[in-house]
């Protein structure tokens, strides 16, 4: 009878524990002398696990212990309630012997995840096709297998109050910075917030607190680029339902590098590179270049350029600061329009909403020709960059440059990149210089170029590895 009152009290008392949550079920069998209480969640396990694992099991084994019978091998003990109730939410079964008071833990819980597909956000020409997804276990899977060596540590935190959000901590332990690896460690641990939703969570709040629109953490969904940075003696983290991953230190220069980089020759890899710092730096200057041309400077235009300039901008209303500003807003709605829009919608409405609003513009004289052309320019340019946080970067920073450019013509824009760079030179990420020179030979050899593999012998500055030589005499 005490028994029986044993089990009544666990049941109403882990009730409590879920706030008489509607899908905390039980169940009880027999199996020979003893009387088995299973706990769980029915929406969180799966009932096949159950039965074929957990109760055909200990049904044939009548007097052997749990641990003995059962074939699940996430297996625990315990004897608080409160540890029983965490299990019940991650989908664990909870079995409990009538008469005594050790609860068993075993995981039963329902796996259900989106199969691996190809990068959505970061386009592969060459290399591997395979994208992380939502599932964290699957994530570390993918990345054991590139990685088939001791050498990979992966440490699990639970960040979020009220979430217990899964985070998990990839580097190799040869190669990482201990005092970076520290310093990194410190700050996940000390995050205290209700619930982490995605992995920029983290990354804001492992951040300094400086006021920058440039981001210091990578975010990748491509397996072999976190091999590749992992190698490099970096930081990867996941986060559980999320498929993307974060990547730190990294300098200013990692988010023109993309995998496809090392997949083709050294010479064309390298005028890629040079080719999207390029159009980085076009994307938030030209449109103020030009307002500054037109405003201030008309003299330094070559004079068939600048007839032509005269004559497109002869019946415009608008100043040329306006007309630039107005362009880029409006090229900024259409591309927030085509992201959150179905992709047969978005595409319509990107290419018939271009042509339509820029004709009527030009046809109105509100927009100059060459302003259109400025514009797309700029649009295009930004495009050009492999990572999406830089090239949002890009974007918003055309904005003060136009100011400057229309307010002080050429000298402002040469404020403005002294300004910027100033800024730059200032960040740093975990303490590693953000924006570090890239005058010397080693720093140049993978930065503004892809130099050739074989003269690739060190890794990378921000990295702080500990083992500084990556390859040695490759041709014997």
């Amino acid at each position: 009878m005490k028994a029986d009152l044993l089990l009544e009290k666990n049941e109403k008392s882990l009730r409590e524990l879920l706030f008489n949550s509607s899908d905390f079920k039980f169940s009880d069998f027999e199996a020979g002398e003893r009387r088995y209480r299973l706990f769980y969640l029915e929406t969180m396990i799966e009932s096949a696990k159950v039965q074929d694992h957990i109760i055909r099991p200990l049904l044939t084994n009548l007097n052997g212990s749990v641990r003995e019978a059962v074939s699940i091998l996430d297996y625990s003990e315990t004897d608080l309630l409160l540890d029983a109730s965490k299990a019940l939410v991650e989908g664990k079964t909870v079995v409990q012997i009538n008469g005594e008071a050790t609860l068993y833990l075993l995981g039963t819980e329902l796996v259900k995840e989106r199969s691996i597909n190809i990068p959505m956000n970061e386009r592969v020409l060459r290399g591997s096709h395979e994208a992380l997804n939502e599932n964290i276990n699957t994530n570390l899977n993918m990345m054991r297998k590139l990685i088939e060596t001791p050498d990979l540590v992966i440490k699990f935190y639970q960040v979020g109050r009220r979430s217990n959000t899964k985070v998990a901590i990839l580097y190799l332990n040869s190669l990482v910075n201990e005092v970076v690896l520290a310093e990194f460690e410190r700050r996940v641990a000390n995050i205290d917030i209700d619930y982490i939703e995605a992995p920029n969570f983290l990354q804001e709040l492992i951040e300094k607190k400086n006021f920058t629109l440039f981001p210091k953490v990578l975010v990748t969904e491509r397996p072999d680029r976190i091999n590749s940075y992992l190698m490099d003696g970096k930081i990867a983290i996941l986060t559980d339902g999320s498929p993307d991953c974060l990547i730190l230190p990294v300098s200013f220069w990692a988010f023109f590098q993309s995998p496809d980089d090392y997949q083709i020759g050294w010479l064309i890899g390298s005028a890629i590179r040079f080719l999207r710092i390029l159009a980085f730096i076009l994307a938030f200057s030209l449109p103020g270049i030009y307002v500054a041309l037109v405003t201030f400077d008309p003299r330094i235009v070559p004079f068939e350029i600048a007839l032509t300039l005269q004559s497109s901008m002869q019946f415009i209303a608008l100043p040329p600061v306006l007309e630039a500003v107005l362009m880029l807003l409006i090229l900024e709605i259409l591309r927030e329009a085509t992201v959150r829009l179905p992709s047969p919608i978005a595409q319509t409405i990107g290419v018939v909403g271009g042509i339509v609003i820029g004709t009527v513009v030009v046809q109105a004289n509100l927009i100059s020709n060459m302003m259109v052309i400025v514009v797309a320019l700029t649009g295009i340019a930004s495009f050009n960059i492999p990572s999406y946080e830089m090239s949002s970067v890009a974007r918003l920073l055309t904005y003060p440059f136009i100011i400057m450019a229309s307010i002080f013509g050429l000298i402002g824009l040469e404020i403005s990149f002294l300004l910027l760079l100033t800024h730059l030179s200032r960040l740093d990420t975990m303490g590693i210089p953000y924006f570090y020179s890239w005058f010397s030979i080693d720093a140049i050899k993978d930065t503004l170029f892809r130099f050739p593999i074989r003269s690739l012998k060190k890794r990378p500055f921000e990295s702080m590895a500990k083992e500084a030589t990556r390859i040695k005499d490759p041709r014997g």
